[in-house]
């Protein structure tokens, strides 16, 4: 789903992931070909692009179906190439992704500021591609590969440990490009209904007779209850359900209490003694 503009030049194209490749150059294991389709997938990417894989096609492997999970569309249509040059050849901008400075090297940014740069690409031509470049599972990309690239990428990490996987990083790099272009949101909850103020206004006052014929609210002396359930259920935002569960819950307690003051007690359903009698006349 692409974003939508609320106003501006109607003919600026809107980014588009499909236009945005990601590159595996010599990858050795065709699980991580396989997560990395995962990873692209569930970030809207699709397009999947191997270079010199030590295996002729390692995405038609059984192990990287497997871990694909369901993304075996971009295994399918994944293209396999001898070299790099070939893979970025029509792109407008290659990022090649290292965890480490290179000496005359192009600029090096952190993966956030790259995606927005990638997009950017992508959103002032609407026939740009742009590539993702990343090394093998044992060694970064040669020096000779950066240079083809145009701009370095890194992941922020813990400096004591900032290993990442071949998949992981994709998955990191695929979703940081979807954020730059906004292009899937999480759908907001939708709007519940909201008791009245009449509704609350009603709680508060069942509540307060039923406090009081409990003995627990003294009428002549109430202070600021009523001011802090009106708070306390303002805060809540009820629903006219609640609200209604609530009231029902009083209700059932003020029955139970008519009941109660309703039934004679053991003491007064006594015979009455010849000592209490004479006491009493």
């Amino acid at each position: 789903m692409s974003p939508s503009t609320e106003s501006g030049d109607a003919s600026t194209p809107l980014p588009s992931l499909s236009r945005a490749r990601v590159v595996l150059v010599e990858t050795s294991h065709p699980g991580n070909v396989g997560s990395a389709a995962r990873a692209m997938k569930t970030m809207g990417l699709d397009d999947l692009w191997l270079v010199a894989p030590k295996l002729p096609a390692p995405q038609f492997e059984s192990e990287a179906i497997a871990l694909a999970s369901g993304a075996f569309d971009v295994l399918q249509r994944a293209r396999v190439v001898p070299t790099l040059e070939e893979a970025i050849a029509d792109t407008s901008l290659a990022i090649a992704f290292t965890a480490r400075k290179r000496e005359l090297s192009h600029r090096h940014l952190a993966l956030r500021d790259a995606a927005s740069e990638a997009v950017s690409v992508l959103s002032g031509r609407s026939d740009a591609a742009i590539a993702l470049v990343f090394g093998n599972e044992a060694m970064c990309l040669s020096n000779e590969q950066v240079a083809l690239c145009q701009l370095l990428a890194s992941v922020p990490a813990n400096p004591v440990y900032s290993s990442l996987n071949l998949a992981q990083t994709v998955q990191v790099a695929a979703y940081e490009m979807m954020m730059a272009a906004a292009e899937f949101t999480v759908a907001a909850d939708p709007p519940r209904p909201l008791a009245t103020v009449g509704e609350v206004e009603a709680l508060v006052q069942h509540l307060e007779r039923a406090v009081v014929e409990s003995g627990f609210l003294d009428p002549n002396s109430p202070k600021r209850f009523g001011t802090r359930m009106r708070r306390l259920f303002t805060r809540a935002q009820l629903e006219p359900e609640e609200v209604a569960i609530l009231r029902g819950v009083l209700a059932s307690f003020e029955k139970t209490a008519h009941r109660t003051l309703q039934t004679p007690s053991s003491q007064n359903n006594a015979p009455t003694t010849d000592a209490h009698a004479n006491a009493s006349t």
